[in-house]
């Protein structure tokens, strides 16, 4: 059998041309068809972007440590401190005008102990006679028992003296006498002085008529006995 050799040829052009026409019809439609993006499937810095990190379960605090979860204890606010503080500590001025209006504290006063009733103390001397001025002898005034007795705003001291005394008040338990003696041979000036209930201090100063320039000092001391 003999095959025409021009059949052949045109038969392979025909295939070549049409070949190409395929290719050419198949890379237009490659060019024509959507590109997908650049992705980041095989880059490692885009899959890290990519991957949400695992989301940690809140851990709890120690017992007495706030938690996020925990609702915070309310605190107060600086307003309401500086009501407090405010409302219950006094101001200097507060305390300054109090004090300031406070009445001063009267001092207190010593117990009267002179005798309300009348009654007997019995009286010595203390120490010899202090002399002072011109002086020739010294003198011995009496003592031992006292009768004493109020009498409205006077005390009347009864002695071993042939006439009683009386005293006016000088102040809270101290009583004087000033005035001659009830023997007439001089004055004297006699100044008591009540320290206890039951105890008594005097002291009697005496200027006798034979010697006016002389002066004799005595202390005395009293305890009380009975009430009469």
């Amino acid at each position: 059998m003999l095959v025409d050799v021009t059949c052949i040829r045109r038969l392979s052009r025909f295939y070549c041309v049409a070949w190409s026409l395929v290719l050419l019809v198949l890379a237009a439609c490659a060019s024509a068809s959507p590109q997908p993006a650049p992705t980041a499937t095989f880059s490692p810095a885009v899959s890290f972007v990519a991957t949400t990190p695992p989301t940690l379960a809140p851990t709890r605090a120690p017992t007495g440590a706030p938690t996020a979860t925990d609702s915070p204890t309310p605190q107060p606010s600086a307003t309401a401190a500086s009501s407090a503080t405010s409302t219950s500590a006094p101001s200097a001025t507060t305390v300054a005008a109090s004090a300031t209006a406070a009445p001063p504290t009267p001092k207190p006063t010593a117990a009267d102990f002179t005798p309300q009733l009348v009654s007997v103390w019995n009286t010595s001397l203390d120490g010899a006679d202090t002399m002072q001025g011109t002086c020739s002898n010294a003198v011995t005034p009496v003592y031992g028992l006292v009768q004493i007795t109020p009498q409205g705003s006077t005390l009347i001291w009864k002695n071993q003296e042939p006439a009683p005394y009386t005293m006016g008040r000088v102040r809270a338990n101290v009583w004087q006498y000033s005035g001659p003696t009830s023997l007439n041979d001089g004055t004297v000036t006699m100044v008591v002085q009540f320290t206890s209930a039951t105890t008594l201090q005097l002291t009697r100063t005496f200027v006798s008529s034979a010697e006016p320039n002389c002066t004799h000092v005595h202390q005395y001391s009293g305890v009380f006995q009975w009430n009469r």
